[in-house]
């Protein structure tokens, strides 16, 4: 089967927001399970800064 690049582009968007839709929605089932695992996770998630090249 045979896609035009504007049909396969579509599908791949729908199909990653699919995937983001269903990460979310597992993160926010996981988080009502355990509060404090949550927590943990937000303080260990901090921005790091890229070291400069060159």
């Amino acid at each position: 089967m045979v896609f035009d690049l504007r049909t396969e582009a579509e599908m791949r968007l729908f199909s990653e927001k699919t995937a983001r839709e269903l990460a979310m929605k597992k993160q926010r089932e996981e988080g009502v399970e355990s509060e404090g695992t949550a927590t943990a996770t937000a303080q260990t998630s901090a921005p790091v800064a890229a070291e400069p090249v060159g």
